[in-house]
């Protein structure tokens, strides 16, 4: 496996101050396209884009000389992260990369307003963006993390549905969108609800591959 590098990035403007994050290097983007073209990238590119998103908070932001990569013809991923470790554990681990384009597709079927930078139709400016739709890849990043470092190795070790549901009352990994208690109830019965976990327990036994398909 073709080692990626990730590098300081300081061509973020937001609140009108220079924030550095990190970014893959623009030598590695060729590479990077090559390892992720079976999951549906088509090449990368350099550019601007700029909303409220993940990567500062959800505080709007405009981002200059973007490394980023081409997905499905009509989105860009931007390569800016924010300077954490799974960051980089995003290009150390390969199922992580499979586990980060199997969760975009997901979104995008079921959730894409979690996936698309907020304000992109806002802001969205034809000369710079053309046909394409940014996506909020520091917040995807960071649901994977929650996916599989936090709650990875418990489900990993949930025998069925039951004792999965009683966990997820305590640690809410899947929330239905209620308010108060009735947030933490898991219904199988909801299609979105079950296809969420039934994505998760995906991810979940690339990292653990003796994980229960209970569901």
């Amino acid at each position: 496996m073709e080692k990626i590098s990730l590098e300081p990035f300081d061509r973020i403007l937001s609140d009108y101050q220079q924030k550095a994050e990190l970014a893959v290097s623009v030598s590695d983007c060729s590479t990077l396209a090559r390892r992720c073209q079976s999951f549906g990238v088509d090449g990368y590119r350099l550019g601007d884009f700029r909303g409220a998103g993940y990567l500062n908070r959800y505080v709007y932001y405009s981002v200059t000389q973007a490394p980023m990569l081409i997905y499905r013809k009509k989105y860009l991923i931007p390569l800016v992260f924010r300077h954490n470790p799974e960051s980089y554990e995003l290009f150390s681990e390969e199922y992580r990369l499979e586990s980060f384009f199997i969760l975009l597709a997901w979104y995008l079927k079921n959730e894409p307003q979690k996936v698309i930078l907020q304000d992109y139709e806002k802001v969205k400016n034809k000369r710079l963006y053309h046909e394409f739709t940014v996506i909020d890849s520091a917040f995807l990043v960071f649901r994977l993390s929650e996916i599989l470092d936090a709650a990875g190795l418990p489900i990993s070790h949930c025998a069925n549905l039951a004792t999965f549901k009683e966990w997820n009352k305590q640690h809410r990994l899947l929330d239905n969108g209620l308010v108060g208690r009735h947030a933490k109830i898991f219904d199988e019965e909801d299609k979105k609800q079950s296809s969420e976990l039934k994505m998760i327990l995906q991810l979940i036994q690339l990292k653990y591959p003796n994980t229960k398909l209970f569901i």
